[in-house]
């Protein structure tokens, strides 16, 4: 009997009763529901499938023959506070300056309009896992950098928007050795596709009641 799993540039969720793909390859997101959705959802939960479905969502791309990974898929924590909403945390002074920020937000806004999200996902994945520069996972260090990029970052005439802005904050935490997760959401009715940073059970740029109502779909 084979078994399946999303191919590395696949990932999904299940939102009510629909399955969410996000195909980091083809930059695109695409629903599915009925009899393929609970194909989806019976692979998420590592529970048997219908093989006639998973043989067809093999066909479209979205699932590979193979062992799935341990751990996966990878969910973050539930969050429970918000950088943004947060003013008990004492930003770190002198450790982002308006150019890093705005050079920053610039050159994140240039790779997202360049490259692939694949590609993208890929240099984060790397980064992270470098062996010759591990990256700290420290909450109590990331929160004081966070916040003063954030405070920054108000400064910065560039307009928000969500993928730059994420990049562009992991890049300054990785100029210090530091490292979060970045999240992808989704939500229906409407669809809305969205990511944020988020450190453990915190959002560090973005609020509680905007990640919330997005499912997440992939941590990298």
């Amino acid at each position: 009997m084979l078994t399946y799993r999303f191919p590395q540039h696949v990932s999904a969720c299940m939102v009510g009763a629909q399955a969410i793909f996000l195909d980091a390859r083809q930059d695109r997101y695409l629903s599915l529901g009925g009899v393929a959705a609970q194909a989806v959802q019976a692979l998420l939960e590592h529970r048997a499938a219908d093989e006639d479905q998973l043989r067809r969502l093999e066909k479209a791309g979205l699932v590979e023959a193979g062992e799935p990974q341990p751990g996966w898929p990878r969910r973050p924590a539930a969050p429970t506070h918000s950088l943004v909403e947060d003013d008990g945390i004492q930003a770190t002074s002198g450790l982002t300056s308006l150019v890093e920020v705005a050079a920053g937000l610039f050159q994140a806004g240039r790779h997202v309009r360049r490259r692939p999200l694949a590609s993208i996902l890929d240099s984060i994945g790397a980064r992270k896992t470098n062996p010759s520069r591990p990256l700290e996972t420290s909450t109590q260090s990331i929160l004081p950098l966070a916040a003063a990029y954030l405070a920054t970052r108000r400064r910065v005439p560039i307009q928000p928007s969500c993928l730059p802005d994420a990049l562009a904050l992991l890049t300054c935490l990785a100029r210090r050795r530091l490292t979060a997760d970045l999240v992808f959401g989704v939500k229906l009715n409407p669809f809305s596709a969205h990511c944020w940073v988020q450190a453990g059970d915190i959002v560090l740029n973005d609020a509680i009641g905007t990640v919330t109502v997005h499912t997440p779909i992939l941590v990298v």
